[in-house]
């Protein structure tokens, strides 16, 4: 609900309806209140004008008696102040006034006539009340026009996205059909249509590419593998010399290292598919992809061991494990000069680690990264890692890399653990 465009144009719409109706329940709370204010003197000094302008004041000092119970009247001599009001008030000049008692407010009028000074107390409790209900009943109101605005608000708003929401369910369903069509809005036909021929020029791209892996596949594997199985024969010439067939050694071991390279990129360039996931024996695949890389560690004097349980089980596609094996294994062999290369499977997890140079702190966080390669060694193209995180992922697996690049440091190496089970 955060980042909903319809619930953000609904609490806009609701706050914008709220803040107008607060703003103009101010002003009508504060238009009444001085209203009443002006309401209230003007009672007091009537009255009090009536009681002192009276003929029969002298005779009936409690004229005001039948008025009203909230009016009280007090006659005292100049200097003087009544009972319930202080001191300070007895130095008051004639006018209107406002006094506190406890939580009771008063109006008061003063008039002095004839050497005397009249006192009306007014209780306006009554009319302060009246005014709080008031203000319960503007807040109140203002809480529910905010609430039904935002429901008026999120069933208008949805409304005016509904032709967005059409066209969004219709990409999630890959709906080829065109997404423009009569009847829609201006700003959301060109939307429409930008994404039509947006998904268009996808659709010709993907083709191509299609078209350019498969060409590749075929056109570059094919004469690499003749060139491999040509070095072979020529190798079991019993006449042939010890140096051509070195050199005929490293003809095959190139052939197989840019036919490794080709299935990389091709690799990288599809779109991933599990449909051939069943369970595989890692141990068997383990022992056949540190078979390739045992002869280059055995030369370097690098003992490469394989702990994999017998019979260790997981759910992959076949190819895809073989790769994933072939390049956690292979780069391993690539940067260790001495040492060791353990590669373990333990409750679910598959570790490969090294007594190499290890992997830089800075450069630690970018080896997932195409091409971006950690190391002047030369041999690699930087697709390594790039390739076992796109394995992982496919299958739901969690890889992480922990390593140390600090020359005598016990710990020096790099170890890479795949998580496959859940």
């Amino acid at each position: 609900m955060k980042n909903s465009l319809r619930w953000r144009l609904a609490w806009s719409l609701a706050l914008l309806s709220t803040l107008a109706v607060l703003i103009q329940g101010i002003a009508l709370f504060a238009t009444t209140e001085d209203q009443e204010e002006d309401m209230i003197d003007e009672v007091v000094n009537a009255a009090l004008d009536h009681y002192v302008n009276s003929p029969g004041r002298d005779s009936d000092p409690a004229a005001l008696a039948s008025y009203s119970e909230r009016l009280r009247l007090y006659r005292t001599r100049p200097g003087e102040a009544p009972l319930p009001l202080p001191v300070e008030f007895a130095g008051r000049p004639i006018g209107n006034y406002e006094w506190y008692s406890a939580d009771t407010e008063y109006h008061i009028g003063i008039r002095e006539v004839k050497g005397e000074r009249f006192y009306l107390l007014y209780d306006v409790g009554e009319h302060e009340g009246r005014l709080d209900r008031l203000g319960l009943q503007l807040l109140a109101g203002i809480l529910l026009l905010g609430g039904v605005s935002l429901w008026l608000g999120y069933w208008l708003a949805g409304r005016l996205l509904y032709q967005l929401q059409k066209i969004t369910d219709r990409l999630q369903q890959d709906d080829q059909a065109s997404l423009s069509e009569p009847g829609l809005d201006r700003e959301v036909g060109l939307l429409a249509r930008a994404l039509d021929d947006y998904r268009q020029r996808n659709r010709e791209l993907l083709v191509r590419e299609r078209e350019f892996t498969a060409n590749v596949s075929h056109e570059l594997r094919t004469p690499l593998t003749r060139v491999r199985t040509s070095a072979e024969l020529l190798m079991e010439e019993p006449a042939l010399g010890e140096r051509a067939r070195q050199k005929l050694g490293g003809i095959v071991t190139a052939a197989d290292d840019m036919e490794g390279k080709l299935r990389s990129l091709l690799f990288l360039a599809r779109e991933l598919s599990l449909d051939k996931c069943a369970p595989l024996d890692l141990h068997e695949r383990a022992q056949a992809s540190a078979a390739q890389f045992a002869p280059a560690c055995t030369a370097a004097g690098v003992r490469l061991e394989v702990r994999v349980p017998p019979h260790a089980m997981v759910d992959a596609d076949a190819s895809l494990l073989g790769l994933l094996l072939d390049n956690l294994i292979g780069n391993a062999a690539r940067y260790t000069r001495q040492g060791s290369i353990e590669v373990d499977f333990h409750d679910g997890i598959l570790t490969v680690s090294d007594t190499g140079p290890g992997i830089a702190p800075e450069h630690l966080k970018r080896v997932f990264d195409r091409h971006y390669r950690a190391s002047v060694i030369s041999g690699g193209m930087g697709l390594g890692l790039s390739i076992v995180e796109r394995i992982c992922q496919a299958h739901g697996w969690q890889c992480r890399i922990d390593s140390v690049a600090v020359p005598g440091d016990p710990r020096q190496g790099t170890r890479v653990t795949v998580r496959m089970s859940p």
